[in-house]
């Protein structure tokens, strides 16, 4: 019964996902913002993921399978996933003499699994990526009023706990959870509901006081 729960959760989730892909690409389209295809890119790359999870709760598939030491099927598409998230932020940033750094820390990340058999490390690495990538992005959403920058950063900040618990209830939950946060992004939510204009706020604040003199007097 659980098994069913995370795979109504997982289909949830990849609609949303797909849904969230052909939001930005339309927009895209419009204006040619390169950090729509980044992200694009990017959420296509973890959807694909996703329909993995999907065969995994419908066929009881097990990527658990150990490939050299303790690194496990589920281990390197986890390296995989991070690697083109570190590639995206680097894109994002404009910082192209560093995108062979991402792939140089996998790999020996990787290694490192194979020789000792601890899930530290990966835990350490997800959480530093997931964590700097959501600081970074919200901290730029917020001085740039970028809705999508918002969502992307709390996408990485829900995935990140996720991944730091490593609890299977939490991890599908929290996933969810980042994957409405991108959404919203892409729909403008923050920019209507969450960035206040100050000027217009002041503006209507003082036309307020204004009609309140007149009216005393």
């Amino acid at each position: 019964m659980p098994e069913l729960g995370f795979l109504i959760a997982e289909i949830a989730y990849f609609v949303l996902g797909v849904i969230s892909v052909s939001t930005m690409i339309k927009h895209w389209k419009m204006n040619s913002n390169r950090m729509l295809i980044a992200v694009s890119i990017y959420i296509i790359a973890v959807l694909f993921r996703s329909i993995i999870d999907i065969a995994i709760y419908s066929f009881d598939l097990n990527i658990d399978v150990k490939v050299a030491g303790g690194l496990t099927i589920g281990m390197i598409m986890g390296f995989i996933l991070f690697t083109i998230q570190i590639e995206f932020l680097l894109y994002l940033k404009d910082l192209p003499k560093l995108y062979t750094l991402p792939l140089f820390s996998s790999f020996y990340l990787a290694l490192a699994r194979v020789l000792v058999d601890s899930t530290m490390p990966f835990i350490i690495y997800a959480m530093i990526i997931s964590y700097g990538s959501a600081y970074f992005l919200i901290k730029d959403g917020r001085k740039s009023r970028n809705g999508l920058a918002i969502g992307m950063g709390l996408f990485f900040l829900f995935w990140g706990l996720g991944s730091t618990f490593q609890i299977e209830i939490l991890f599908v939950a929290l996933r969810f959870t980042a994957m409405v946060a991108l959404l919203l992004g892409t729909r403008g939510f923050y920019e209507k509901y969450v960035f206040i204009n100050v000027e217009e706020e002041q503006k209507i604040m003082g036309t307020w006081i204004a009609k309140l003199v007149v009216k005393d007097q």
